[in-house]
């Protein structure tokens, strides 16, 4: 710091007198650009109003870009232009303070003439001060005002709100207020004091780390408790357990108890998996274009290729009759099966869910109701059936899925038919599949009266008849029986090859059959049933019969449909019926879509699953028949009834699965969602999980997406982490898109987890 001298006898200059108050100001300037620095800010200022037009600002000091400016004395601001004038509107203003350099002169004596000494006064600058001038920014006028944008490099030292009648509120703008010494004396102590429990904070957490470390080896990975959570849940499923509050939820998407279909967001569908929801669909019953086409045979709504009927096995009286009516009359309730139904699924958007193993978690027979039903029927389990039956064979590559019930008669649908009267039958082998169209009886004595009832059942691995499992029956009325042969028509009926089989007569009428004595027919027994359920084997004779089957006219036959349409354009086929395809025979349906040129029949079978590839192009008709293949003894067969439907389906683009509410039992703020999905194309299709509770969607804070093994090598697996508010419920939400409804990916499996 500069400092001016003086000698003795020195005539000191004017600039020497001025140079001190510079070198006092260049210090205390030198000590505010470098100690304190504060970008324009403003320090003792007050701001108050001893009027409702009037603004007083006491003295105070403003430092600016390394200066100070100081009045010494109060400023009095006038702010009647700016009230408003709106009643209800208010207004706010800025005090700005900006620093100004202001030279003030006083009279002085000056020389004239050096000799005499004369003097004249005259005004002369005399101090050169800083001060503060005041300036007011004001905001729009408003019943809820907004405060004036500050510039950067403008100090504002107070905002005032103004009403039509004057100053409402002062507050200080503290943000550009210097703080004192003492202020941050007091700040600095305070901190002290929490970095000193910060560091015995820190102390105490380094030894619980370390306490930790030497115990990670004992805490599983949180990928194995959720390995661990998820198998829980499926043994729970799978177990049958009455639900509970549980903080994980397991759900394979195969039946929707766990989704809320009725949700003002669902958009998907539960079918195997989670899918994506049908823009369109149309359900049509099967039906023949031509139902008197020559190479064709219907027996009541049983469609077969054109046969005759030769006899198969006969067994010859040898003058021996036996009254069937003679044993004590009793009641049976024969329980007759139906052919079982098959389904086929063909087009672009076909997939195979790798869940379907899980059905086996399920009660029996819950698979069946879900894929082979039809119009909301229940299916019900009949406890007698033989073992062995409900063995199913799913049968699936992308874009085709066939599903057959591998034994020809279910227990799933039947009727149930009460006859009274006395039991008489006669079990045999079939050593070949056959198609049985009629048994004939020789009557050797009919009576006025008694009809006789004829049943064709199966036989319980002992051999005795099962009347739960009646495959088919037939009635005659005393007035169309004859002596001698008669013959009892049936719907033509599978028989399985290396199966017993029983015809059963149900009669209260004095009828006679013919018999042959001793072991004449080796391969079947003569029964008699006294009490409806046992029936007791004869091995002194056997009834006399002929079993009459079809012979086919020929090895391959062709059934033309009625095609299949939908408005639109169409990327899913189903076909659901019953019938039969016995072993070394087919039926096979095949489709061609005529909007394609020089198209060709394309079977609908697992050797020709890219054929469904000319769904691509949404066709809104395709033509549709059915190829029975065989042999002149056995032939597949179609049941065309009211539960014959071809159906066709067009997928939406979008996708919105919401499951029901989930109960954890425990209060929670973190919730995984584990979501499996197939079919899953990152190119052309998007998965987003959520997180619903109440009415409030949340989305994760943490997602990991890893790619899983499968047969297809497009199944996905998103983990994602949510932080909510405590809550102990909440729904499991999945949003998905696709570019391509010929193309869509669909839900396999999902686990919610509580944290």
């Amino acid at each position: 710091m500069d400092v001016v001298k003086f000698n003795e006898a020195e005539v000191a200059e004017p600039d020497d007198w001025t140079n001190i108050g510079l070198n006092a100001r260049a210090s205390e300037d030198a000590l505010v650009a470098g100690a304190i620095d504060y970008p324009t800010h403003w320090a003792d200022f007050t701001v108050s109003n001893p009027n409702a037009l009037e603004l007083i600002v006491s003295p105070g000091t403003l430092f600016s870009e390394g200066k100070l400016y100081r009045n010494a004395v109060q400023t009095t601001i006038n702010i009647q232009q700016y009230l408003p004038i709106v009643a209800g509107d208010n207004r706010f203003l800025a005090l700005l303070a900006d620093g100004a350099v202001e030279t003030t002169t006083e009279e002085r004596l000056f020389e004239t003439d050096a000799e005499t000494e004369a003097t004249i006064a005259q005004q002369a600058p005399k101090v050169e001060k800083r001060k503060i001038d005041f300036t007011v920014a004001f905001g729009a006028t408003s019943p809820t005002p907004l405060k004036p944008a500050i510039p950067a490099n403008r100090c504002c030292i107070a905002w005032v709100e103004l009403s039509p009648i004057g100053v409402v509120a002062i507050e200080p703008n503290h943000a550009a207020r210097v703080k004192t010494l003492y202020e941050h004396e007091g700040r600095l102590v305070s901190v002290e004091g929490e970095i000193g429990q910060i560091s015995a904070s820190v102390r105490t957490i380094k030894t619980d780390i370390a306490n930790i470390q030497a115990r990670l080896g004992d805490i599983p990975s949180p990928a194995i408790v959720r390995q661990m959570k998820r198998s829980i849940a499926q043994l729970l499923v799978g177990s049958s357990v009455p639900p509970e509050a549980l903080a994980y939820d397991y759900d394979p998407g195969l039946v929707g108890d766990k989704w809320d279909h009725v949700h003002a967001s669902w958009l998907a569908r539960v079918h195997e998996g989670v899918r994506f929801a049908y823009a369109a669909e149309r359900d049509m019953q099967l039906a023949l274009i031509d139902d008197e086409a020559s190479n064709i045979r219907k027996s009541g709504n049983l469609l077969l290729p054109e046969w005759t009927e030769e006899t198969r096995l006969e067994v010859a009286g040898d003058g021996g009759s036996v009254n069937i009516a003679g044993a004590v009359h009793t009641i049976v309730d024969a329980i007759q099966k139906t052919l079982s139904r098959s389904v086929t699924e063909y087009g672009p958007t076909v997939t195979t869910c790798e869940n379907v193993a899980e059905w086996a978690n399920y009660s029996i027979g819950k698979n069946v109701g879900a894929i082979f039903s039809y119009g909301g029927e229940d299916f019900e389990i009949i406890a007698a059936a033989p073992s062995g039956h409900g063995i199913y064979r799913w049968i699936s590559v992308r874009k085709i899925i066939t599903r057959q019930i591998i034994e020809t008669y279910w227990e799933y649908v039947t009727s149930t038919v009460g006859l009274n009267g006395s039991i008489h039958g006669q079990q045999w082998l079939n050593t070949q599949p056959s198609v049985l169209t009629s048994v004939d009886l020789n009557f050797t004595l009919k009576a006025a009266s008694g009809p006789v009832h004829l049943l064709v059942c199966e036989c319980f691995e002992h051999g005795a008849p099962n009347f739960s499992a009646v495959i088919a029956r037939v009635e005659k009325q005393p007035e169309d029986l004859v002596l001698g042969w008669n013959k009892f028509a049936l719907a033509p009926t599978l028989l399985d090859g290396g199966k017993r089989y029983a015809w059963v007569t149900v009669t209260t009428g004095n009828h006679a059959l013919a018999t042959v004595s001793g072991n004449a027919f080796a391969q079947g027994s003569r029964f008699i049933c006294s009490d409806g359920v046992w029936a007791q084997p004869l091995t002194d004779s056997d009834f006399a019969f002929r079993l009459n089957c079809a012979k086919f006219a020929r090895t391959r036959t062709t059934f033309d449909f009625q095609p299949l349409t939908l408005d639109g354009g169409m990327t899913e086929i189903r076909l659901l019926h019953a019938g039969w395809e016995a072993a070394g025979t087919k039926l096979a349906w095949e489709i061609k879509v005529p909007s394609i040129p020089n198209a060709q029949w394309r079977p609908l079978t697992l050797d020709n699953a890219d054929g469904a590839d000319d769904l691509n192009g949404l066709p809104a008709l395709v033509q549709l028949r059915a190829v029975f293949m065989g042999t002149t003894d056995l032939q597949p067969a179609l049941v065309l009834d009211a539960y014959a439907r071809g159906m066709t389906f067009r997928n939406r683009g979008d996708f919105v699965a919401i499951s029901a509410v989930i109960n954890f039992g425990v209060a929670t703020t973190t919730v995984q969602t584990d979501s499996v999905i197939d079919a899953f194309e990152p190119v052309k299709h998007t998965a987003a999980p959520k997180l619903v509770i109440g009415a409030t969607i949340y989305t994760p804070s943490v997602t990991t997406i890893t790619d899983e093994d499968s047969d297809n090598g497009l199944r996905r697996r998103i983990l994602a982490t949510f932080t909510v508010p405590s809550t102990t419920t909440a729904r499991y939400r999945l949003d998905m898109t696709t570019t391509e409804v010929t193309d869509i990916p669909f839900l396999q499996n999902r686990a919610v987890y509580a944290l």
